[in-house]
């Protein structure tokens, strides 16, 4: 096959890095796979993440992308040699019905996937003068937006249940279509390291000894980092023999708030700003705690990576973060947006033995190992697009 996978991608995240994994899985199984970026910013982000490992291609549109209409479409892909054509949807707005349409009718065999749980659309009924109910109509054409984004694939695959289920029961999308692959992590990578904690530890700043708090992502409102920031506050209150310390790894638009929210904790100097590394097993061996307070997410990798690496998690309840965390026993799951309850597990995690928070670690891992090992997960989802080929 002569796989082309369509990414317009504005910032690096986890759906990215799980693109340029599965062109790779593509690869090692004989087939060609080429990462079509539709726009200059995400050939840049690929070419810097991945540089010459990746077959890029830069074919941006003749304009943004989200103004080409069915035959600006039809005119872009004609020609093109890829078989299945494969659109990277890091959120569901990604593209249109007219993009899906005209990818169907050039490639045949056309997929999706889903990265991010789809909007819930607001059933908001407008009142006329006050008094008179309106039609909808805002609310049905909105869904009908959303609804005719199923027409177009011959495949969806959705990244976890939660995703999956959202597009069946809230844009009714048919169910034969849609196949939940789960992500998945190399768990031989991503495993518990003492020397790269040490060293990552000293770099920091952060003396042997402290329980360390961390998180790994875009610096974007969606993460929730005001809530991480806001229960360690909490944090250091409830405890105050506790060397205690949190550490945010990565970048992005709320950088600048989220440093001066940090400055205002006192003591000040407990929380440390990181960029992203390359290596990012090594950061996570040298946190002891892993905080995930998302508002919205599919199946987050750093989830899967921190605890493969022995982190005990602490995680909102969002997307498909329930069916990693199926079990008290492997962390604390707690309300999306419930920023009390989000402290509260942060001080139950503070709370526990040293040597009760290095096994609920080590059974996160094996939860990893056993079922969202990549090698087992980017195999199934070559053979869902193996698949996709085939006549029906």
């Amino acid at each position: 096959m002569n796989v082309g996978l369509l990414t317009a991608v504005e910032e690096w995240g986890g759906a990215d890095i799980h693109s340029a994994r599965f062109a790779r899985a593509l690869e090692a199984r004989g087939h060609r796979a080429t990462m079509v970026c539709l726009t200059q910013r995400s050939f840049e982000l690929y070419r810097d993440h991945w540089g010459d490992r990746l077959d890029l291609l830069l074919r941006p549109t003749p304009r943004d992308f989200r103004t080409m209409g069915f035959l600006d479409w039809l005119r872009f892909f004609s020609g093109q040699p890829w078989n299945p054509c494969v659109l990277i949807k890091g959120y569901f707005g990604v593209g249109d019905w007219k993009l899906d349409l005209a990818a169907r009718l050039i490639f045949r065999n056309y997929l999706a996937i889903e990265h991010l749980m789809a909007e819930v659309v607001p059933r908001v009924t407008r009142r006329h003068f006050g008094i008179v109910p309106g039609l909808g109509l805002w609310w049905r054409r909105e869904l009908l937006r959303g609804m005719l984004r199923s027409v177009g694939p011959k495949k969806i695959i959705c990244v976890s249940e939660a995703v999956r289920l959202r597009l069946l029961n809230e844009y009714r999308f048919p169910g034969r279509k849609l196949v939940t692959v789960s992500n998945g992590i190399d768990p031989l990578r991503f495993r518990p390291d003492p020397d790269s904690a040490a060293a990552c530890r000293q770099r920091w700043g952060i003396p042997d000894g402290a329980l360390v708090f961390g998180a790994v992502g875009r610096f974007a409102p969606m993460k929730g980092y005001r809530t991480a920031l806001s229960g360690f506050e909490t944090l250091l209150e409830r405890f105050p023999g506790l060397d205690l310390r949190l550490v945010l790894i990565g970048q992005g638009e709320e950088e600048s708030a989220l440093r001066a929210r940090a400055d205002a904790i006192v003591p000040r100097g407990r929380v440390v700003f990181a960029p992203f590394t390359d290596r990012p097993w090594e950061d996570l061996s040298a946190l002891d705690v892993f905080v995930m307070p998302s508002l919205t997410e599919g199946l987050p990798l750093t989830l899967l990576e921190a605890m493969a690496c022995g982190c005990c998690p602490v995680a909102m309840a969002a997307g498909g973060i329930p069916e990693v965390l199926t079990t008290p026993a492997l962390g604390w799951l707690v309300p999306v947006g419930d920023e009390a309850a989000f402290a509260a597990a942060m001080n139950e995690a503070a709370s526990r033995t040293p040597a009760e928070r290095a096994a609920m670690g080590m059974r996160a891992r094996r939860r990893v190992e056993t079922s969202f090992d990549s090698a087992l997960q980017f195999n199934r989802l070559v053979n869902e697009v193996e698949s996709a080929t085939l006549p029906s």
